[in-house]
């Protein structure tokens, strides 16, 4: 999610993006983890899922090249050392499935996984060439359906090895946030992610990287050093902040699928401590009152400490307030910061545990084994012993730099209550705050493309559709217009600006929303390395 993001005992919410369905995540698991867990969509495609299945969707302004004759997925299989899958492989239905079902309506003309930089670039010349339309993918969790379309998936997955020594990491673009966190936690050290195991990282990294040990360690983007990337001229390039440095800067925010297809990605590392973490409840009664606490505590916390607060609804119409956190040391000193709360918590439950058995807990998959915590199948990304359920929802997001009021607090808690008497039968909702400040904002908003340096929080607000693979009717329409009847009602309290890895199609000024001071920046570095739009969806970066 992101980011961003698995069944709780809560409405839940996208491994964190998602409001996830009641069936999906253990029952250990509160929802205020949850909706912490999707770290962000992944890399993006140019389709747009809204144009009829099989249509093409250009950028605007872009005109298609004249293809050079009909495609030959067959002959490109050849040149590959990764893997090429059709519409009529029996692994076409699994391949080119997103993690929303809404959107398994989609049917790319193919789905490729390459296991080299070297089969990117042969993939991207065959596009060119073919005027085959782009969409790259790492976890495919992208909130708008944009890493899938008509033409080439190209699904970084096989590239997926994680390694670290030194102070520095080096993890394979298509690796999923729960072998991250495991591969590196054997060695004693993390980089800061999302939560939601099955996650790609790229997709996290590339448009910021919001997660649990942020104030502490930074985002995902200010931690990363480096990256293989594939840009559209075919070129390989090793990018860093001495070669290519506009480039690196692009990457460390700008987005995912914009300038490149990145393969690999260098990290520096933090230690992987034990964590205490505690889960804190309410009476919905005291909503008003704990949102003004939460947001005066959170301002004033050490950096070792993250915390969520989520206003949920449930299924079966109850209101459910709740808050998530985790602190990088000890329980005691834990406890001390919980007391002083101003709203004392009706409900307390404190724990410790190691850093990876945390970060599974915050993800929804406290005590499941590392395969266990995917997607089931046999693909490169998933699992054959794979728990993790798909789910459909929408979503949109804010930042908010200065605190919500008594007049924005008491809109909040209304629209929520409202959802009770507006939710489709077996719909659920949450509004949720995640925690900023501390080393996130200690970076200056043009050090790099991620330009919401200034936030106290971000705000997701979540619509759980009432099916699992619901993409239309009734339930669903009802679903998006609370949503914009929440996000509507919170405009004049909030700043304006969206988080990049919770694409948003119904966003007006998407792209200063996402990009703000940074966008013209960003629209010169397009016009460096993708003149031609080659990576090109709905929202993506347009050339200067």
């Amino acid at each position: 999610m992101s980011d961003s993001g698995a069944t709780p005992d809560l409405p839940a919410g996208p491994d964190r993006r998602r409001v996830l369905r009641l069936a999906i995540a253990p029952l250990a698991a509160p929802l205020a983890v949850l909706l912490a867990a999707c770290g962000g969509p992944e890399p993006k495609p140019s389709p747009d899922p809204s144009a009829p299945t099989g249509t093409p969707s250009p950028r605007p302004g872009t005109a298609s090249p004249t293809p050079a004759g009909p495609a030959d997925w067959a002959a490109l299989a050849k040149d590959l050392g990764g893997t090429v899958i059709g519409p009529q492989d029996g692994r076409y239905q699994d391949a080119s499935r997103l993690y929303q079902p809404q959107f398994d309506g989609l049917r790319p003309a193919g789905i490729v996984y390459p296991a080299t930089a070297q089969d990117v670039s042969t993939c991207l010349a065959f596009a060119r060439r073919h005027a085959v339309p782009v969409a790259v993918r790492s976890g495919g969790h992208s909130y708008a359906g944009w890493s899938s379309g008509s033409g080439m998936v190209l699904d970084v997955g096989s590239m997926a090895a994680v390694g670290g020594s030194g102070g520095a990491a080096t993890v394979g673009a298509g690796a999923r946030l729960i072998d991250v966190y495991a591969g590196l936690a054997a060695d004693g050290v993390t980089v800061p992610a999302g939560s939601c195991p099955s996650v790609g990282v790229a997709g996290l990294a590339l448009g910021g990287g919001i997660g649990v040990t942020c104030r502490a360690y930074g985002l995902t983007c200010d931690n990363l050093t480096g990256a293989e990337v594939v840009t559209a001229d075919g070129r390989i390039r090793q990018v860093d902040a001495g070669a290519d440095p506009e480039l690196f800067w692009a990457l460390r925010g700008g987005g995912g699928g914009n300038f490149g297809v990145v393969t690999s990605l260098g990290f520096r590392t933090h230690p992987a401590v034990s964590c205490a973490y505690a889960f804190l409840s309410w009476p919905w009664s005291a909503a008003g009152s704990v949102v003004a606490a939460w947001q005066s505590w959170v301002a004033g916390a050490p950096d070792q400490l993250w915390a969520n607060l989520h206003l949920d609804t449930w299924p079966d119409g109850r209101l459910r307030l709740t808050s998530t956190v985790n602190f990088l040391g000890p329980q005691g000193e834990l406890a001390d910061l919980v007391d002083r709360l101003a709203v004392a918590p009706a409900t307390a439950s404190l724990h410790t545990a190691p850093f990876l058995d945390t970060m599974k807990e915050m993800g929804g998959v406290a005590g499941w084994s590392e395969a266990a915590a995917h997607l089931p199948g046999g693909l490169p990304g998933q699992s054959p012993e794979g728990r993790l359920t798909r789910i459909s929802y929408a979503a949109r997001s804010d930042f908010y730099t200065r605190p919500i009021g008594a007049a924005g607090i008491a809109a909040l808690v209304t629209a929520v209550d409202r959802y009770a008497q507006v939710a489709p039968q077996g719909g659920s909702a949450s509004v949720a705050f995640d925690a900023l400040g501390g080393a996130v904002n200690r970076v200056a908003p043009g050090d790099t493309a991620f330009v919401h340096r200034g936030a106290l929080f971000a705000a997701q607000y979540i619509a759980n559709y009432p099916s699992p693979g619901a993409g239309s009717g009734p339930g669903v329409e009802q679903s998006q217009a609370w949503l914009q009847e929440v996000w509507t009602a919170m405009r004049p309290y909030a700043s304006g600006e969206a988080y990049q890895n919770y694409p948003d199609p119904r966003l007006a000024d998407w792209a200063r929303a996402y990009y703000g001071g940074n966008l013209d920046r960003l629209r010169r570095v397009k016009r460096a390395y993708d003149p031609d739009g080659l990576f090109a969806f709905p929202q993506a970066v347009t050339p200067a």
